[in-house]
């Protein structure tokens, strides 16, 4: 499943559940075994990275070509 930008700001400020699900239920993304997120990074400079997410082996993977791999620790809960 690869996600759109449009979307994520709607998820961060807390958008209405049926306002979520009539623009993402089309993607059928929960079955989807990998997904693929680009994310914007504001700080320290702006960019994007992108993160595959990949549920069978319970595993994120980070591109940013602009950081260490030490800030992304603080950006990763442990236990998803």
């Amino acid at each position: 499943a690869i996600f759109s930008t449009h979307d994520l700001p709607r998820i961060c400020f807390n958008a209405e559940d049926d306002v979520l699900w009539r623009n993402l239920s089309w993607t059928r993304f929960w079955e989807k075994p990998i997904w693929i997120l680009p994310i914007h990074r504001s700080l320290p400079v702006g960019h994007w990275v992108l993160c595959t997410i990949s549920f069978h082996s319970r595993q994120l993977f980070l591109f940013d070509s602009l950081a260490e791999q030490n800030p992304w620790r603080n950006d990763i809960k442990v236990g998803f």
